[in-house]
């Protein structure tokens, strides 16, 4: 039966309607990733039940969830050009609930014109900061769990508010998860991203749409021999219908694929250890652990554009 679950899952991804008209990386916004220590672990979560932010990665993960949570994340990219915050809660007694809430922003953004717009772009005529804008994306994920039969579903309603430079929108879509395990060691996840497409609409009339996709992950618990340090083996993959092409690892058409390594370390109650491979960057992380206090810190290695941090504080009641 859990097999054939899976194969649901990966049914309905291919007969999902790739004809539509959709715009391509529209829904980068929904792909930041939310929790320091999943992005440690090489931006990965399907299957990690103490995460925080189970409403963006799977909350069909809710049931196995006992205290209550709340953390809040600072990110700095890109030279600290790109600034990434969420605040993400997880609560309820006989039910559970998860809400994360993200912003990505860019402050200072000069816009630019010609002394003389009649004119050529020359010397003499050069273009100058007549004014200063913020961008901003704020997207709200509500996660909820729900038993169908012998499944565990997650559904995550989310709304998004974009305000680049002069411009303004609204987005509305949903994710749908759920998770097997295999055996006590082995867990398997799935989770379809903007199920029913999501809708980004501006207030000048464009109309953009973000295409389904699919992310995939398995977790395998272990102990490190000879130490016996329990441990955690992730391995995930993100697949996209919006034919990425070159700019992703394996391009099949219109399907492309991207892939995630994780593994996490625990040799002691006080801290933890994480590192991580994210499509082509390596990354590594800690956890300390004071009562009831959680601080986090991660760090990515990008060669290309420059070095990415997170930090965050986690409080468990």
């Amino acid at each position: 039966m859990k097999h054939y679950g899976l194969t649901i899952v990966l049914v309905i991804l291919f007969l999902l309607p790739t004809h539509l008209i959709a715009d391509k990386y529209a829904g980068e916004i929904f792909r930041m990733g939310a929790g320091v220590r999943n992005f440690a672990m090489g931006n990965l979560g399907l299957t990690d039940q103490n995460s925080t932010a189970l409403a963006y990665w799977n909350p069909a993960l809710l049931h196995k969830v006992d205290d209550n949570r709340f953390e809040l994340m600072h990110a700095e990219e890109y030279v600290g050009l790109l600034k990434y915050d969420t605040a993400a809660a997880i609560w309820g007694t006989d039910s559970k609930y998860s809400l994360v809430i993200t912003r990505i922003g860019i402050n200072d953004i000069p816009l630019t014109k010609l002394e003389n717009p009649d004119d050529s772009l020359y010397f003499a005529n050069r273009p100058y900061a007549y004014k200063h804008v913020n961008n901003a994306d704020i997207v709200a994920y509500f996660g909820i769990s729900r038993k169908v039969g012998n499944f565990n579903l997650g559904l995550t309603p989310k709304l998004a508010y974009r305000s680049l430079a002069e411009e303004s929108g609204f987005g509305f879509g949903a994710d749908i998860s759920t998770y097997w395990e295999l055996s006590d060691d082995l867990m398997l996840a799935a989770n379809i991203r903007d199920f029913f497409t999501t809708q980004i609409l501006w207030a000048n009339g464009t109309h953009e749409i973000v295409r389904p996709s699919i992310d995939l992950e398995a977790k395998y618990d272990f102990d490190i021999p000879s130490l016996h340090i329990p441990s955690s083996f992730y391995l995930g993959t993100n697949i996209f219908t919006e034919s990425r092409d070159y700019s992703s690892t394996i391009a099949l058409g219109f399907l492309s694929m991207d892939y995630h390594l994780g593994l996490e370390i625990d040799p002691h109650d006080l801290f933890d250890f994480y590192l991580g491979y994210d499509i082509e960057f390596f990354t590594t992380g800690a956890s300390l652990n004071i009562n009831n206090w959680q601080i986090n810190y991660a760090f990515k290695h990008n060669t290309e554009l420059d070095n990415s941090h997170r930090v965050s504080i986690g409080l468990r009641l």
